[in-house]
């Protein structure tokens, strides 16, 4: 490169300098291996030079350098000077020049891209008087299409350079430049329908909206340019296609997304047989053909190859799983043997088998207050009803002691019929959408006496007969006045029961305030029923002009409309309702309305009010509610119509299952890890929408949104029975990082286990240990203050299965052996008289049966695992008889504490009862005890 050469060239126009301004982005990165090597390095001056220059354009993140790419090929172009060893901690300068079809560029410290005369008076360095180092990388292009930004068929060179002050007016460069050729754009059928029938219409009238640099969808893997930017319907092309190539199953997503199918803060943008959506299925079908045509898949890494090196559990494990999660205990061998080599429609059946009685009633009961939380008021009775709108409640207002058991039972009644409203729908295996559109109410013989006077139960002191009744005993005020000897709640109410929506229980849960107007209720409807974050649409702005605007923002400002314009609509559908959750609790009945907002003069109350008129009016995106008197009635149709029901259902119940919640969407394009986090996303997506699908459609053939049909689906999937993999790499470890066996069980899941397990209930008095005295030291949730389980074991947690393991492993023992061998839990094989010296046999029979049962390990005799417990167990015993122990065994000197042993072992002569609760304390320790 030398000024002379420079001068004679043609200058370029103003539209080339936007273009390289836009595809050439100044971006540090660190020095690529084996760049190839630039020739003929020189200095202006002519002295022969020991720096070195490296460039190179690679597609494939570095495997190869190439010179030719395609105009859709997503390049990388770096470079490296490595300066003279003389100059390295000199002050100097860089400089980057492009020859662009016989035009000159030079890349000015701001990153832009300006036009170069080829003087060395005008030329202008990258990075100036900057401390020079062995090696100064620079990349002029990361993952960037050439064609889309106007570039197909040109031919570009790009010269490297340096200057110092240890060599005053020289300059050292590259004498041979790195030389690329972008094809010529080919435009394809699907680019030509996109112009004329998807650009306008949909992306320009539509998508961009939310999916550009400053919509709520900035973080979204689709972001569009407007029509002012050069050559936008070209780049949005572009990245329509990469999309769908490039993102696991893209095509499916980009199909569903928009009309709502899959999880799309936007919503329905494409209605069902309208000319929008079937213009965007013919684009989507011409797109997958051309990828197709030139070499591409168009299904991104899908579901298969993200699970190509896992195992999977097999049938009797998976059964296994099921059994603990849906029944809260083991599979019984029958089970097991009906499992030995099934059809998937045969294990479907058996893992159907397990969704019924007591322990699949607590499993759904329990997920549901993990999200809903209600059970925060199982101690406080007053949290969900007064004394006034609920008379009947009056009997435990300041009631004496003797009241105290009674009450409580009334507080849990009341703070869990939401939770058994869903049991009652799932088990009696009715429509899910019925959670919603019940006209009814879940009550047992205690909150009936609060709630529902016409209920008759077989027993009336049964806490857990819940039967159907309705809420006849609520009443309105005609003047209201807490406290005041003139006020009347007098006016009978038929309360419009709109299932867990209205249900006094979720109302009181998540309460509204005289200035969040039902807000936080809409937010949450949203996100337990159509699985739409409210909050995660949009980031919060902090620009001050938006924050310090008076001027009704949330109906105005579209800093706040983005989610306002989505939720307030819904907050208005709970207009009967108000802050505390009662129906109608202002003078006359007539509405929910605060008096301090009817009072204050500035207001824009009228009489006959039932909602702020300055917000929008209750309704359901674009469709307004028809009648105030029954809005919330209504929403629950509107929600269980939507298209986002399904997927809201699977997301509800994804955590119970899994033991986590679903998969953030990653944010940051240039995180080393996002394609791996993008898959492992997209992946989980493509199965809870297809979950979702098959639950909405009752494919199963139990009828449509059938619980337990969703809940077998997730079971069966890869996600929940991968168990193990070899030989994975970086990116397949972050895809699989959270998926399959290990799930951590709760306190109330492992007190399950282990009482069914080993026949022992672990509790101190009237309190479980696991599920209440240690819950929330053991990751467990009170649904106040603590509302989100542990997933991970901690050093605190650890110690609780210390202390299990130390308490119950002697009287688990104990009490095993009072049994008839034919009905014991743990001890089938061998008598307390069983040695290792006589009975060495019977005893690894015996521990490798403990492992089965305990651990789930299928382990053969001779295995180490086996070895190492058998070695336990005679090590421990082997110290107890050379110690001369005695025969009797002490509640104090040894920890055995029989109180909830029936008839405990007291002697054990052989000092093998020891032994073998040495071996019960090792296995309760165990990751697979505490796991599943």
């Amino acid at each position: 490169m030398n000024s002379a050469a420079c001068a004679q060239l043609n200058l370029p126009g103003a539209y080339l300098a936007i273009v390289l301004a836009l595809a050439l982005q100044l971006t540090a990165t660190t020095a690529t291996a084996q760049l190839p090597e630039l020739g003929l390095p020189s200095a202006l001056s002519g002295v022969p030079t020991t720096a070195k220059f490296y460039a190179g354009a690679t597609s494939d993140d570095g495997a190869s350098y190439k010179a030719n790419f395609s105009a859709d090929s997503l390049l990388d172009v770096l470079t490296e000077i490595r300066v003279e060893p003389d100059h390295v901690n000199t002050i100097g300068s860089l400089y980057l020049v492009l020859l662009l079809d016989g035009q000159f560029f030079m890349r000015v410290e701001a990153g832009d891209y300006v036009e170069w005369d080829g003087t060395l008076e005008s030329l202008q360095a990258t990075a100036v008087a900057k401390t020079l180092q062995a090696s100064e990388p620079l990349a002029v292009v990361q993952d960037t299409a050439f064609g889309p930004l106007g570039l197909g068929g040109s031919a570009i060179d790009i010269y490297l350079a340096y200057a110092t002050v240890a060599a005053p007016g020289d300059l050292y460069f590259s004498g041979k430049p790195l030389s690329l050729a972008i094809d010529t754009v080919v435009d394809l059928p699907s680019f030509s329908f996109y112009v004329e029938n998807i650009s306008t219409a949909i992306i320009q009238a539509r998508c961009i909206i939310c999916h550009s640099s400053t919509g709520i969808a900035a973080d979204s893997s689709l972001i569009y340019l407007d029509s002012s930017t050069p050559d936008y319907q070209r780049s949005n092309y572009e990245r329509l296609i990469q999309y769908i190539e490039n993102v696991p199953n893209g095509s499916d997503l980009i199909l569903s997304k928009p009309q709502g199918l899959s999880a799309h803060g936007g919503g329905v943008q494409l209605t069902a047989a309208s000319d929008e959506l079937r213009a965007w299925s013919e684009f989507v079908a011409l797109s997958l053909e051309d990828i197709a045509n030139s070499g591409g898949s168009g299904n991104g890494q899908n579901n298969e190859s993200i699970f190509s090196p896992v195992v999977k559990m097999n049938a009797q494990q998976t059964l296994r799983k099921a059994a603990l999660l849906f029944a809260g205990r083991l599979p019984t061998n029958s089970e097991l043997d009906d499992v030995a080599n099934p059809s998937d429609d045969e294990l479907r059946l058996a893992i159907r088998d397990l969704m019924q009685g007591d322990g699949f009633r607590e499993f759904i009961t329990e997920s549901a207050n993990d999200r809903l939380l209600t059970e925060a008021f199982v101690s406080s009775l007053f949290g969900i009803v007064d004394r006034y709108h609920y008379p009947n409640s009056l009997q435990y207002y300041q009631s004496d002691p003797s009241y105290r058991e009674e009450r409580l039972l009334t507080s849990a009644a009341l703070a869990r019929e939401p939770l058994e409203l869903i049991a009652q729908v799932v088990s009696s295996e009715r429509p899910y959408t019925e959670i919603l559109t019940a006209d009814y109410i879940m009550v047992n013989p205690y909150s009936a006496r609060i709630y529902s006077g016409d209920v008759v139960f077989d027993d009336s002191s049964d806490a857990d007969e819940w039967k159907q009744g309705r809420l006849t005993e609520y009443y309105r005020c005609s003047i209201c006045s807490r406290g005041n000897d003139s006020a009347r709640y007098d006016i009978p109410t038929e309360y419009p029961h709109a299932g867990i929506l209205n249900s006094p229980a979720f109302l009181s849960r998540f309460p509204s305030t005289s200035t969040n107007r039902n807000r936080a209720r809409a937010r949450w409807a949203y996100y337990f029923f159509l699985g739409v974050d409210i909050e995660g649409l949009s980031a919060r702005t902090t620009d001050q002009a938006a924050l310090s605007d008076e001027n009704n923002p949330t109906l105005n400002n579209s800093n706040c409309t983005v989610c306002h314009n989505i939720m307030d609509p819904v907050a208005g559908a709970f207009q009967n309702y108000g802050d505390g959750g009662y129906y109608r609790n202002q003078p006359g009945g007539e509405n929910s309305l605060p008096r301090s907002y009817r009072n204050d003069p500035q207001s824009l109350y009228q009489i006959g009010d039932t909602w702020y008129p300055d917000m929008l009016a209750p309704g359901f995106g674009e469709k307004l509610a028809p009648d105030a008197d029954n809005s919330l009635q209504w929403l629950a149709q509107e929600f269980i119509n939507d298209s986002r029901f399904g997927y809201g259902t699977v997301n509800f119940w994804y955590p119970a299952v899994m033991g986590r919640k679903p998969y953030a969407q990653p944010k940051n394009s240039e995180d080393s890890d996002y394609q791996s986090r993008l898959a492992a996303y997209t992946t989980e997506l493509e199965l809870m929408q297809s979950v979702a699908d098959n639950f909405v459609v009752g494919s199963a053939g139990n009828g449509d949104h059938n619980l337990k049909d969703l809940l077998v689906d997730l079971v069966m999937s890869d996600h929940f029975r991968a168990t193990s993999a070899e030989n994975l790499s970086a990116a397949q470890e972050i895809e699989l990082d959270a998926v399959g066996a290990g799930k951590l069980l709760t306190p109330e899941q492992l007190n399950r286990k282990l009482l069914d397990a080993t026949g022992f209930d672990w509790n101190y008095g009237r309190f479980g240990v696991l599920d209440q005295v240690y819950s929330l030291i053991y990751g467990g949730i009170d649904s106040i203050g603590v509302t989100n389980r542990a997933t991970e074991l901690t050093t605190l947690m650890s110690s609780v299965v210390s202390a299990m393991a130390n308490e119950v492993s002697c009287p688990i023992v104990s009490n095993d052996f009072s049994i008839n061998r034919l009905q014991r839990k743990l001890f089938k094989e061998v008598e307390l008289t069983a040695l290792p010296t006589t009975d060495a046999a019977a005893i690894r029979t015996n521990i490798q049966y403990l492992h089965n049962h305990l651990l789930g390990e299928d382990l053969a005799s001779d295995d180490v695992e086996i070895d190492a417990t058998v070695a336990l167990f005679e090590a421990v015993w082997n110290a107890r008889m050379a110690a001369n122990k005695g025969a009797a065994v002490s509640s104090v000197s040894e920890l055995c504490i029989f109180e909830n042993v029936d008839s405990p072992v007291r002697s054990d002569a052989n000092q093998t009862l020891r032994s073998w609760a040495a071996v019960i304390n090792y296995l309760l320790r165990d990751y697979k005890f505490i796991h599943e």
